[in-house]
């Protein structure tokens, strides 16, 4: 019994699901959800989800994906901290190993937005997403290796 205690204690990194996924996945489908109720005769409502994100995000339609004919109600990059959130909240690792992972993404998205104005690349969506996918994911491995698992995660 206690190798067994042992043997988990030692592991960098576990996969766990939890309620609070929920949250982000709400967000992603607000977001996704905004297009389509624009284009199909909901315009109320899918203003409302597109001023309430103009609130976070800049909204500039080069920078954001297309759906059912109009812009998605957030850019690409959040977008993918959005759902990066959401697949981070799946892991839970040590604040030693979060800490430099969360790091690292916001140098690479710093990078990105850096070389692009310098006109070192052009509008590039994929890369966007990918590393806005990997700033949500590092920011939740760290905020979850922060708090007591009793406390939201169980």
């Amino acid at each position: 019994m206690s190798s067994a205690l042992a043997a988990a204690g030692t592991r960098r990194s576990t996969f766990r699901w939890n309620w609070w996924i929920l949250v982000p996945l709400a967000f992603v489908a607000a977001v996704v959800a905004a297009p389509f109720l624009l284009t199909h005769g909901f315009l109320a409502l899918g203003l409302a989800l597109e001023r309430g994100f103009a609130i976070v995000c800049h909204q500039r339609p080069e920078r954001s994906f297309w759906m059912f004919g109009a812009e998605v109600a957030v850019c690409a990059r959040c977008l993918g901290i959005y759902l990066g959130v959401a697949i981070g909240l799946l892991f839970r690792t040590s604040r030693r190993i979060a800490l430099p992972l969360l790091i690292a993404a916001a140098a690479l998205n710093l990078l990105d937005a850096t070389s692009e104005l310098m006109g070192l690349h052009g509008n590039w969506l994929a890369t966007r997403f990918v590393f806005g996918m990997l700033l949500g994911g590092t920011a939740a491995l760290l905020i979850s290796s922060s708090v007591r698992r009793t406390e939201i995660f169980d």
